[in-house]
């Protein structure tokens, strides 16, 4: 798993939703039985434009971004998904705005944190490549060394 293929995956679901929320954000909050007033959709509409832009910035910097700078990337997405992990589950528990099908949040922010944490901490760093040029001959001495025989 790359960097590069969590943040196009990662892209392609919070543009998704970023969409829905903006067009469509009735059936978008109707899904999780979640009040739907006037402000809830400005709110909602305002959430999906900011997902988007997340999602266009992600698209962009997949390919745009050196490798090291990948790495604080992740660090962020990492931290976002378990800030979105922990959110969703106050909003099913406490505080009781996701009534239904907030589990789908869960699964796509636990899925999330899991992947970036792996590939942050755990996945195996691939070892250094073999260099193509000839190898470098040994210093032997000559017959000319000026060393007498």
């Amino acid at each position: 798993m790359s960097y590069r293929m969590m943040f196009t995956i990662n892209a392609v679901i919070l543009a998704i939703f970023g969409v829905l929320f903006m067009i469509m954000p009735d059936f978008v909050l109707a899904q999780f039985k979640s009040e739907q007033y006037v402000q809830t959709f400005f709110v909602a509409r305002f959430m999906g434009s900011a997902m988007l832009l997340g999602g266009i910035f992600l698209w962009i910097l997949k390919d745009a971004i050196p490798a090291k700078m990948q790495k604080n990337i992740a660090f962020l997405l990492l931290a976002y998904s378990i800030g979105g992990f922990v959110m969703s589950l106050l909003g099913m528990t406490s505080i009781g705005v996701l009534r239904a099908n907030g589990w789908v949040l869960l699964v796509l922010f636990g899925l999330f944190a899991l992947v970036y944490g792996y590939i942050l901490f755990l996945q195996p760093k691939p070892a250094p490549a073999k260099s193509s040029s000839p190898r470098k001959p040994k210093d032997v001495p000559s017959a000319n060394s000026g060393q007498p025989s």
